[in-house]
């Protein structure tokens, strides 16, 4: 019935959805029975209330049923962000990515194409020469193959078709933007997540310490980026531990200048990821060294240390200038085309 919804709205906008009630919120909604109004409806008064532990755990009950899920190494991490920090920065985690599959770690890549933003994962990717596979098991053979792989969001989570149109005509973030790095179709169990503010960090850390994922590090930039910032204050939050502080001056990062970052369209985006690359060194290059150095650092996430980080940042500056990633690229680009 399409008013299968409406007592839902009424709950999320008087503040009272527990876990199960939104499990049953989000069934109705994923079996497109409820309309676009409706959807919209539900979604800002949850967000208005504040989205919470119990919204997430129970919002993933039912997306992970209806996800179409890949096979992939045991040791696969992912660098998907929530974005929605407005900032429009470039695409820092597609970046480092990279930067991790070329220095020997598989990495499941999971994201979508812009929603908020102005270039998404997939967009900068495509621009690229990077085709989106949808074939779980091509999907499989190019990770085991290539050592990355992208996981393009709605070709694995076919329910959101009902919500796709909604999201981009509400164009704010909404539980979405927070249920996407929780929905990776590899089940990777490692991961660093960029977040847009502390409380969502918080969320996340109960969320992941509640999904065992232990070996995660999720992240709130300096000035309201969703990325580590190489300038400002970044709060760096493993599961079941406190948030900790962190200055990129501290391992040697001296301030940079943040116009670098500004981002563009997919083509420019894609420019500036191959400028880096293929040897130019700004701030763009030095944030997706830090970013590739946390990442590399997942392992020791629960005894992560400024000496580690610096040694993995160090590594991924050697990656980097050795022209391994670049190559990475068309490796990844050269598969995807012969599909």
């Amino acid at each position: 019935m399409i008013n299968d919804l409406k007592k839902y709205i009424q709950l999320a906008y008087s503040n009272q959805l527990d876990a199960k009630m939104t499990s049953e919120a989000f069934d109705v909604i994923m079996s497109g029975k409820a309309s676009d109004g409706q959807i919209g409806a539900f979604l800002i008064a949850l967000q208005i209330n504040g989205v919470n532990k119990n919204h997430v755990l129970g919002a993933l009950e039912v997306m992970q049923k209806k996800m179409i899920s890949v096979n992939v190494p045991k040791n696969s991490i992912d660098t998907c962000g929530t974005g929605g920090d407005g900032i429009g920065s470039l695409n820092v985690s597609t970046a480092t990515a990279f930067v991790v599959a070329a220095s020997g770690i598989p990495i499941a890549k999971h994201g979508n194409k812009a929603l908020t933003s102005k270039c998404g994962s997939a967009d900068v990717l495509e621009a690229l020469n990077i085709k989106l596979i949808a074939d779980p098991k091509e999907l499989e053979k190019c990770i085991n193959e290539i050592n990355i792989c992208f996981m393009f969001a709605p070709n694995h989570h076919p329910a959101m078709k009902y919500v796709g149109k909604v999201r981009q005509e509400v164009g704010i973030r909404t539980i979405f933007n927070m249920l996407g790095p929780l929905l990776n179709p590899g089940k990777v169990n490692s991961q660093l997540v960029g977040v847009f503010n502390e409380e969502v960090q918080i969320i996340y850390g109960e969320v992941f310490k509640e999904m065992n994922k232990k070996k995660s590090i999720i992240v709130t930039g300096g000035f309201g980026m969703d990325e580590i910032n190489i300038n400002g204050e970044n709060k760096i939050l493993v599961p079941g531990n406190e948030i900790t502080k962190f200055n990129a001056s501290s391992i040697g990062i001296v301030n940079q200048n943040e116009k670098d970052l500004d981002g563009g369209d997919a083509s420019y985006n894609a420019n500036r990821i191959k400028e880096i690359f293929s040897g130019k060194k700004d701030s763009f290059y030095e944030i997706v060294l830090l970013n590739s150095a946390f990442a590399l650092s997942l392992n020791d996430a629960e005894t992560l240390t400024n000496s580690k980080i610096k040694e993995n940042y160090l590594l991924a500056k050697d990656v980097v200038d050795s022209g391994n990633v670049m190559k990475k690229i068309i490796q990844l680009a050269d598969f995807t085309q012969q599909i």
